[in-house]
């Protein structure tokens, strides 16, 4: 299949991800954020079947997975259950300050659980397990997507592992791919909605030349 977008070791592929992973060679890194029930009517996760299937391809290819989950107790079963080539390791939290969540309940879904699969970077401990972020409505806001994860999230989660070659199967608007290429790492993202993989396209192109253009200041 040829590649959507293809530039300095970072790939796009505009399909289905189940139809692309089996196809690749084995990586170092996944990390991704799956879109789980967003657009459907179902309550969550009940027409997730398909992210389960993508999630267990992709926990063959590599030795670490991190995915992006919500911190509810259905959250947390799903990815859970659906990686099983790969221990759980541990869980990273990313705090965001703006929320978009519909559900009900007396406390805000501001919190994303990170699961890590797999074993953990080792070395002297300096990173926090806790992300915190603002500018996520704005950057949603920017790229049209509904639910971005802000590029420096991406980064904290792939710096221990960098450099390597990383894969994202539901890659959105790009930020783990730019997060990737600013850390050199190699990169593959996979991407059913061709819109995305535009937006993507163009922030690779334009954000991984400001950061150079910055770094050689």
């Amino acid at each position: 299949m040829k590649p959507y977008y293809e530039h300095d070791g970072i790939q796009i592929y505009c399909a289905d991800c189940r139809d692309v992973i089996p196809t690749l060679e084995p990586c170092d890194l996944i990390v991704t954020d799956p879109p789980y029930s967003v657009g459907r009517s179902e309550t969550e996760f009940s027409a997730s079947g398909n992210i389960a299937v993508a999630l267990h391809l992709a926990s063959e290819k590599a030795p670490v997975m991190a995915v992006f989950g919500t911190s509810s107790g259905r959250g947390y079963e799903f990815v859970r259950s659906s990686i099983r080539a790969l221990p759980h390791c541990r869980t990273l939290v990313w705090k965001r300050s703006y929320v978009n969540s519909p559900a009900a309940g007396p406390w805000r879904w501001d919190l994303v659980m990170i699961h890590i699969f797999g074993r953990g970077a080792f070395g002297r401990p300096l990173e926090s397990s806790l992300i915190e972020t603002d500018g996520t409505q704005s950057l949603a806001i920017e790229l049209g997507h509904r639910s971005p994860v802000p590029r420096e999230v991406m980064e904290k989660v792939i710096k221990p592992f960098a450099p390597c070659t990383v894969l994202d199967p539901f890659c959105g608007s790009g930020s783990s791919l730019i997060a990737a290429s600013l850390w050199k790492c190699k990169a593959i993202g996979i991407e059913i909605e061709e819109k995305y993989c535009e937006i993507a396209a163009k922030r690779l192109s334009q954000e991984v030349l400001d950061f150079q253009g910055e770094a050689g200041r």
